[in-house]
């Protein structure tokens, strides 16, 4: 299961060696409840990848630093940088084909 990500864990996944897939996301927001159980399965998947969601109404300084402006925004970190990102609704599949090709 995907790790909640707060300013605290934010700070380890910028100075993590390893990949992280972040899901900035909402409750109210519909495209992110159809996102949630795809990234879900997805994170029981693939496992040289860590997974970390933020919750915009309790973490909006993060969608702020991280330039979020839509929901829901997935951004690829790997040795602290980023290096990929993605709004918007995918299939299964397509997250992890995108998830695959960028870490």
């Amino acid at each position: 299961m995907p790790t909640e990500v707060d300013s605290e864990k934010m700070e380890q996944i910028k100075n993590s060696e390893e990949p992280w897939v972040v899901d900035f996301w909402a409750e109210w927001c519909g495209p992110c409840q159809k996102l949630k159980p795809r990234f879900e399965e997805a994170s029981e998947e693939i496992e040289d990848v860590n997974f970390g969601k933020v919750d915009m109404e309790e973490n909006q300084d993060l969608g702020t630093e991280n330039g979020v402006r839509a929901l829901p925004t997935l951004v690829i970190f790997k040795g602290g940088e980023e290096v990929a990102r993605h709004s918007g609704l995918m299939s299964k599949d397509e997250l992890k084909e995108w998830i695959k090709d960028n870490t």
